[in-house]
């Protein structure tokens, strides 16, 4: 069996765009594997939404999260070299932090 060597890290951590903005591309040569998403809306007043496609797929479409809301997402999503994590958001404050693993 043969091991490849892995790097845990945050893919990405920063505010959630209003416009769709490409926030990671995967390292050639490897893969990406993400593991978990956490968007949070810091106005106590306001909603606010996360789009966040991974590759093609648009994984959260949308996704309300309510006023001074947090949203936990457990997922093993691979990405191949060359492909992109896209986010966009409502226009109203929000958060995201995108955790994987970098496989070279």
């Amino acid at each position: 069996m043969v091991t490849l060597p892995s790097t845990p890290k945050a893919l990405y951590r920063g505010s959630v765009p209003a416009i769709w903005t490409d926030v990671y591309t995967t390292p050639a040569p490897g893969q990406a594997i993400v593991t978990n998403i956490v968007a949070t809306n810091p106005d106590p007043a306001t909603a606010a939404s996360v789009t966040v496609h991974l590759g093609d797929t648009a994984l959260l479409p949308g996704l309300g999260i309510p006023p001074s809301g947090v949203l936990t997402f457990d997922v093993r999503q691979v990405l191949k070299a060359g492909e992109l994590i896209n986010v966009r958001g409502s226009g109203a404050i929000a958060h995201l932090h995108i955790s994987g693993v970098e496989v070279v």
